[in-house]
């Protein structure tokens, strides 16, 4: 039980690390974080499925010198640990700022991210082999008063096609050039959720399930 005790605390520590670490551009300790074997690893979020080296090369290219995104309100609290694998689940908030025809706006999503963790045999540290989003709602807010004469913005039937759960968050992602992909695990979808959390549960249990390609 003390072992599985300090392993929980080891993985929690390392979870909110890597957020931290990802949002103040530390790209090698964000790296670290990761299991050493590229290939072995997989994320899965709006803007990028693949494994961690892309992901982070493809997030230094998108860091404009400034903090924008912050993964806060994020606290692992479902852990569970089997010998030298982990699984996790947490709640998260994502929040950026953005400007949309010359006004600011906050963008806040709120999410679940799981996670898969082994543990080295010869260091015994753990490392993460995935990352994947859950989109639960979002919102886009005007960071100060609208002026008088300010025009909506326009729902386009292309956001409209996306999912409500990440339906502002794809609205802003357009406007940067990004294009997030429909059919991520959403709220509104219980089937993708279980999808995701079903295949954490079997690498628990010593069963290797490919992620679906989205």
């Amino acid at each position: 039980m003390a072992s599985t005790a300090a392993d929980i605390t080891d993985i929690a520590n390392l979870l909110k690390r890597e957020r931290f670490y990802r949002d103040t551009a530390q790209w090698d300790l964000c790296r670290s974080a990761f299991h050493p074997h590229a290939p072995t690893t997989y994320i899965n979020v709006a803007w990028y499925e693949g494994d961690v080296e892309e992901f982070l090369r493809q997030s230094m290219e998108m860091h404009k010198g400034k903090i924008n995104i912050i993964h806060s309100s994020f606290d692992p609290v479902h852990i569970r640990v089997c010998g030298n694998r982990a699984i996790s689940e947490a709640f998260c908030l994502v929040t950026s700022s953005v400007t949309l025809d010359g006004i600011d706006y906050e963008l806040a999503s709120h999410m679940r991210l799981a996670t898969r963790l082994e543990k080295s045999p010869d260091l015994g540290q753990w490392h993460m082999l995935s990352l994947e989003a859950l989109y639960v709602r979002d919102r886009l807010v005007t960071s100060f008063p609208r002026p008088i004469d300010a025009l909506p913005l326009l729902m386009t039937d292309e956001i409209q096609a996306y999912p409500k759960s990440y339906r502002h968050l794809a609205l802003v992602m357009l406007s940067r050039g990004l294009r997030p992909r429909p059919g991520l695990p959403h709220e509104d979808n219980q089937e993708s959720i279980r999808r995701v959390l079903d295949r954490n549960r079997a690498y628990l249990d010593g069963v290797e399930e490919e992620p679906a390609k989205h």
